[in-house]
């Protein structure tokens, strides 16, 4: 049955289609366990719910302060700021040589083929991105990988059969593989819970999708055990639904290929960082700020009275009188906060942008040297949401089918990612000039950040050439204006008695 079960899935061996109650029961309890435990810390980390906010009073006439920096939340935002930032562009380009209709049969799909547009693949790709909003959906797909490791997407039609996203967490979802070295998904489970007020029953469903349908199973139990606990004696198979993908459609996007959250590798030094700042804290509140130290005698009431009204003590002899400040050592602290600071941001890989070396006109070069560890690091997710994207697609290569009447294909799929990053305008555009009449101008323009399309640009560029070179034409029919009295209509347009080389028209009609 398992053949490895890990802290992040599972390798099985069932040759079976269907998955055994049973065992179905064993992989959701070990991934309630085991797994996914450390996704909902993660997400705690991220919402700054730190380690530190649990300590323990241990002396109740002492302060306890618990102080939360959040580094965590800076870090992923920042993050996905910079890589998801601006929208991922999809562009597919049919070749016009493999423009031909496939031939489906309407009783399978359940439409008439005639009453299909021939529509782009193109255009009905960009409907269902916008009806799921898109660029939201890859931004929080994004932070979710970067916080939990991994994150999913369930692609589904909706009852009016419209092709829907829906973001799974990885708590809720289960991947079990056939087996450790292809890698190859076998089923992807998808869990939630439904809760009957009127029972006090909670119903626990279990969604196993695979290539053509996804089996459901449920359990019920008193809800008054908590919710997500998963805690049931077992599963019972309700019905086989199927589906159109023709694959699993549930596309996980991996963060590294280890499936580590971004906030593993600083959780320690995060948690110094607040147990340290606390600490001072303390410091600072258990004790005074100075105590008056009286040597050979005792004060009393009266003359401390009169030393807060008048700032004056009498000293008896061989008396002394001073104040006491506890010394903590501040410098040493700020230089191990400091240290601290900087290895956070040094080992995630994300610069401090509240640092004051960013701010000013910093030069194209400075900025990227600045975010060269972060461009490292963004290129590795790159490569990762790429290859998820393309397996979005894949998965709606059935709906752009019947809808299109097109076969779509995912090597026509081009992926654009454009980094967030700020810009030295004045600076580009100096290029650009110093380029003129050595590269083509496409080229140039697409150098400008505040050109989106340049191919639009230059056909806009042609067209009002086109249009000036028309209207300053004395001899395009569009500008002769009709006058009786002028001799050379098609002249009218300058301004002939002005003219150098004009001279007057004399009407000899009248001689000979």
């Amino acid at each position: 049955m398992i053949t490895k079960p890990i802290d992040k899935e599972f390798n099985v061996e069932q040759e079976s289609q269907r998955i055994d109650p049973s065992f179905l029961s064993d992989l959701i309890s070990a991934h309630t366990r085991k797994i996914a435990p450390k996704y909902r810390k993660y997400q705690k980390l991220y919402e700054n719910k730190h380690k530190v906010l649990n300590r323990q009073k241990k002396d109740e006439n002492k302060p306890n302060n618990r102080i939360a920096n959040d580094f965590f939340s800076q870090i992923i935002d920042n993050t996905v700021g910079y890589f998801l930032g601006n929208p991922v562009i999809l562009n597919y380009t049919e070749p016009q040589a493999e423009k031909k209709l496939v031939e489906v049969d309407p009783n399978d799909v359940g439409v008439d083929l005639g009453d299909i547009a021939d529509m782009a693949v193109q255009d009905e790709l960009d409907n269902i991105c916008t009806e799921n909003d898109k660029d939201d959906l890859f931004i929080e797909w994004g932070k979710e990988a970067m916080i939990k490791g991994l994150s999913h997407v369930l692609v589904y039609q909706n009852e009016e059969s419209k092709t829907k996203f829906m973001r799974v967490s990885p708590e809720d979802c289960i991947l079990v593989y056939k087996n450790s070295s292809t890698h190859e998904a076998k089923w992807k489970i998808r869990l939630y819970d439904i809760d009957t007020e009127d029972t006090n029953k909670t119903t626990h469903y279990a969604e196993v999708y695979d290539a053509t349908g996804y089996d459901v199973f449920t359990s019920s139990e008193d809800s008054t055990g908590g919710r997500g606990s998963r805690n049931v004696a077992g599963y019972t198979f309700q019905k086989r639904v199927s589906h159109i993908y023709g694959r699993i459609p549930i596309v996980t996007l991996y963060n590294n290929e280890e499936q580590m959250s971004d906030l593993e590798r600083i959780e320690t030094l995060v948690n110094d960082y607040d147990k340290v700042l606390s600490d001072m804290s303390n410091e600072f509140e258990a004790f005074r700020n100075a105590y008056l130290m009286l040597k050979n005698m005792v004060a009393g009431k009266d003359a401390l009275d009169k030393l807060k009204v008048e700032g004056i003590l009498e000293v008896m002899e061989n008396g002394d009188a001073k104040f006491l400040t506890k010394q903590i050592q501040t410098e040493a602290i700020e230089n191990h906060l400091d240290r601290l600071e900087r290895n956070i941001y040094k080992f995630s890989q994300v610069p401090d942008l509240s640092d004051e070396n960013f701010a000013g006109n910093l030069s194209g070069i400075a900025i990227r040297f600045k975010l060269f560890g972060l461009e490292t690091k963004c290129i590795i997710k790159e490569r990762k949401m790429e290859r998820a994207i393309k397996e979005l697609f894949k998965v709606l290569y059935a709906p752009l089918r019947v809808l299109t009447g097109h076969e779509p294909d995912v090597l026509n799929l081009k992926i654009e990612f454009t980094r967030n990053v700020p810009t030295n305008t004045t600076e580009i555009v100096d290029t650009v000039c110093k380029l003129e009449g050595k590269v083509d101008q496409e080229t140039l323009l697409s150098l400008l950040p505040f050109v989106d399309n340049p191919k639009e640009i230059l056909e806009k560029l042609e067209a009002d050439a086109q249009a000036k070179k028309a209207g300053s034409d004395p001899y395009n029919p569009q500008n002769v204006v009709a006058d009786g009295n002028n001799p050379f209509p098609n002249l009218n347009g300058l301004n002939w008695a002005e003219s150098p080389v004009a001279s007057p028209v004399e009407d000899n009609s009248s001689e000979g």
